[in-house]
């Protein structure tokens, strides 16, 4: 299964009616989890650079849908480890990409990096999710947009609600 991911409507990073978040739209394929990444000055952390908090939370948007797409699991971020390697600048195209590191107990383990159009590296986080307890799986998806899904990845979502 490939295609784009339906997107949590009130997420900073995501929401496609959040005029003042990012609204990013992710995709999956081959095991990955991807998104162009464009930032403008609204969100500089200094003169023409993305502050570090803005790309940590790109990154872990797309951290917990690879968990989701390959782990079959909500998770909670638990742990991470981030490394700034370039600044990356705003008004600049990039791509953030995640995968699947594996699962380890009750640890699951995931990294997401920017690189640019070259695969430059600009940034990369690794994390250890756990799987969120107590969260009412139909309902959260309830919150979720699958306009711009395929009927095949709306299914993928849903079904995940009906094994709970």
């Amino acid at each position: 299964m490939k295609g784009r991911l339906p997107v949590y409507k009130e997420s900073f990073f995501l929401g496609p009616g959040r005029a003042d978040g990012l609204q990013l739209q992710m995709f999956y394929e081959d095991g990955y989890v991807y998104s162009d990444f464009f930032v403008d000055n609204r969100f500089e952390g200094y003169r023409n650079v993305v502050h570090g908090g803005i790309t940590f939370g790109v990154l872990d948007s797309l951290l917990w849908s690879i968990i989701f797409m390959e782990a079959k699991k909500i998770a909670m971020t638990r742990k991470v480890e981030m490394e700034f390697t370039k600044p990356i600048h705003c008004n600049t195209h990039y791509k953030a990409l995640s995968k699947l590191l594996g699962m380890e107990g009750k640890d699951i383990r995931a990294v997401a990096w920017v690189e640019d159009s070259n695969g430059e590296t600009y940034a990369k986080v690794e994390a250890v999710f756990r799987e969120a307890k107590g969260i009412n799986t139909a309902a959260l998806l309830k919150r979720f947009d699958f306009s711009v899904t395929t009927p095949e990845m709306k299914e993928y979502f849903l079904s995940r609600a009906e094994e709970k």
